[in-house]
C-alpha cells in the first residue's frame, strides 16, 4: 500500500469525525491571545532560570516550566459524583557541572524560589559522579521551525456545562440501554489546556500549548450471574468535536454485550486478530524495545538489530510529528531537539532507535528527537496485505479476536510475551461466542515476523494509526 492509499483509507475513517469538527473551525482569538501571553511569561521565567543557573556556576542547564488548567467531572447513576477544577504549575531544572548532573523542581515560580531550586540542583550535582555522556542537547539539533499544528482549542471551563456533558451521557444510556445492561459504571468528562516553556543554555527558548478533552461511558452487563464491563469514549483537542452521546453509548453497549456469555477455549494454537483496540499495546511493546535507553542498557531484544529485518517486508512504520490536528503532534521533544517525518521501520527493516541526547551519546549516535517517545505513527502495508476487518476474519477462517489485554507479561529483554486476554472466538469468518480467561503466549520477535495482514479499520482516537493485526498460530492457554 502506498502512503496515498493509506491516507485515503484514513480519510474515510475520519470523514464523519471531521464533519463534527468543522462545525466550529474558528477558535476564539481572545483565548489564543491569552494563551500566547502565558507562553511569553513562561518563556521569560525559563530564560531567567537559565541565566541564573549560569551565574550560580552551572556549565549547562535546561529548564521546563508549565502547567495545566482545566476541569474534570464524573457521574454515577445519572447524578454528579465528583467535580474538580485543576490549575497546577511547576518548574524542573537540570544543571550540569563538569559532566555532573543534578535536578530539582518547584511549584513556586517566584524568582527567589527559582534561585533556591537552582541551588538545590547544583548541590545534588556536586554529589554525583562525572558522566561524559551527560549534558544538554547538541545545539545543531535544536528546533528552529515551529509550525502551527492546530492542537490548541479552548477547554470547557463552565462547571454546569461540564457536569451536563457527563450526566446527560449517562442518563441517555440508562434510558436506552438493552435489558442485558444492568447498570452504568459511570461517565467521565475532562477538558484542559497544557502550556509548557522549554529553555536551555545553548540559546533554545520556546513554548507550546495544546488542549485535550476526553469523554467516557462504562456500562455493566450481566449473564449467567457473571458481570462484564464495556466502555465507549472519545478524545479530541476540541471537545466540541466529540462524537455524539448516541455514538459513545452505542460503542459502550456493543462492547459490553459482546462480552456476555463468555467462556474460555481449549488450550492450543489459534489465529489471533489483535483488534484496533488491542493492537496499540502490541505496537507499544515494539516501540519500547526500540528506545535508546533499553538499547544502551542491553535490555531489549532489538539490541544489535539496526538495519535488520524485524517486521515483514510489506510493512513500514512511518512517524510524522507535524500532522495538523493530531494530539501527539509536536515540533520538538522534551530536550528541544527537532522532530522530523521519518520511516522508523522501512520495508520491515529497523532504520533507527528512538534516541534522546544521553542515549545517543552512549551509543555513539545522534539524538533524533525521541527524548519523550514518539509522535503520530502510521503502519503502512502494501495492498496485498491490507484488508478490511471482515476480510481478516475470512482470511483467518477460525481463531480469536482479542479486544482487550491485561497483565504485565511482556519481557522486553527476551521478547517473551504472555498476556491475559478477552475477545471472541470466530469460525468460518463468523463470530461464535465471547472468550475470557485465556492467556496468549509467544515471543515478540516471532510475533512481528509472522504478522500476516493489517486491517483498514483504523481508529482516529489513537496516535498509532494501525488497523487490526492478524498473527497466525499463536499459543493460547485456556481450558
Amino acid at each position: 500500500m502506498t502512503p496515498l492509499d493509506f491516507l485515503g483509507i484514513l480519510a474515510n475513517n475520519f470523514n464523519s469525525y471531521n464533519q463534527v469538527a468543522m462545525v466550529d473551525e474558528r477558535v476564539d482569538m481572545s483565548f489564543k491571545d491569552t494563551v500566547r501571553a502565558k507562553e511569553s511569561a513562561l518563556k521569560d521565567l525559563a530564560a531567567y532560570a537559565v541565566a541564573e543557573a549560569k551565574s550560580m556556576g552551572a556549565f549547562e542547564s535546561v529548564v521546563s516550566i508549565g502547567g495545566a488548567e482545566g476541569i474534570s467531572v464524573s457521574s454515577r447513576g445519572g447524578e454528579i459524583e465528583n467535580l474538580e477544577f485543576n490549575k497546577d504549575q511547576g518548574m524542573e531544572i537540570t544543571v550540569y557541572v563538569s559532566h555532573k548532573r543534578g535536578s530539582a523542581s518547584t511549584t513556586d515560580l517566584t524568582h527567589q524560589a527559582i534561585r533556591e531550586c537552582i541551588q538545590s540542583a547544583l548541590s545534588i550535582a556536586s554529589f554525583t559522579d562525572e558522566d561524559p555522556c551527560a549534558g544538554i542537547a547538541d545545539a545543531e539539533l535544536l528546533c528552529q521551525h515551529f509550525p502551527e499544528l492546530d492542537i490548541l482549542y479552548p477547554a470547557q471551563t463552565d462547571a454546569d456545562a461540564a457536569v451536563a456533558t457527563a450526566v446527560s451521557l449517562e442518563q441517555y444510556a440508562l434510558e436506552h440501554k438493552d435489558e442485558a445492561i444492568k447498570n452504568s459504571d459511570g461517565a467521565e468528562f475532562s477538558s484542559a489546556v497544557f502550556t509548557t516553556a522549554l529553555a536551555n543554555s545553548a540559546g533554545f527558548c520556546s513554548a507550546r500549548s495544546l488542549s485535550n478533552s476526553a469523554l467516557e461511558l462504562t456500562l455493566i452487563g450481566q449473564s449467567d450471574g457473571k458481570m462484564q464491563r464495556g466502555c465507549g469514549f472519545d478524545v479530541h483537542c476540541n471537545y466540541q468535536a466529540f462524537k455524539s452521546k448516541e455514538d459513545i453509548f452505542a460503542e459502550a453497549q456493543e462492547r459490553t454485550l459482546e462480552m456476555l456469555n463468555a467462556h474460555a477455549v481449549k488450550t492450543g494454537k489459534y489465529n489471533i486478530i489483535f483488534s484496533r483496540n488491542a493492537m496499540t499495546s502490541l505496537w507499544s511493546s515494539l516501540l519500547t524495545a526500540m528506545s535508546g535507553g533499553a538499547i544502551y542498557r542491553r535490555s531489549s531484544y532489538l539490541c544489535d538489530m539496526l538495519g535488520k529485518q524485524i517486521l515483514p517486508p510489506f510493512l513500514t512504520l512511518l512517524e510524522d510529528p507535524l500532522v495538523k490536528g493530531e494530539r501527539a503532534s509536536k515540533a520538538y521533544d522534551s530536550e528541544g531537539v527537532a522532530m522530523h517525518k521519518s520511516e522508523l521501520i522501512k520495508g520491515g527493516i529497523l532504520e533507527v532507535y528512538l534516541l534522546s541526547s544521553y542515549s545517543s551519546r552512549k551509543l555513539g549516535l545522534k539524538s533524533n528527537g525521541h527524548a519523550d517517545g514518539t509522535s503520530t505513527c502510521y503502519a503502512l502495508a502494501d495492498a496485498e496485505h491490507t484488508k478490511s476487518f471482515d476480510e481478516l476474519l475470512q482470511e483467518a477462517g477460525e481463531g480469536i479476536v482479542v479486544t482487550s489485554l491485561m497483565g504485565q507479561g511482556v519481557d522486553i529483554i527476551s521478547g517473551n510475551y504472555s498476556r491475559g486476554a478477552t475477545g471472541y472466538y470466530f469460525r468460518n469468518g463468523q463470530r461464535e461466542h465471547a472468550v475470557e480467561e485465556i492467556t496468549i503466549a509467544g515471543n515478540l520477535k516471532e510475533m512481528f515476523h509472522n504478522l500476516a495482514l493489517v486491517g483498514t479499520d483504523i481508529d482516529p482516537r489513537y496516535k498509532l494509526k494501525s488497523g487490526s493485526l492478524l498473527i497466525p498460530d499463536m499459543t493460547v492457554s485456556g481450558l
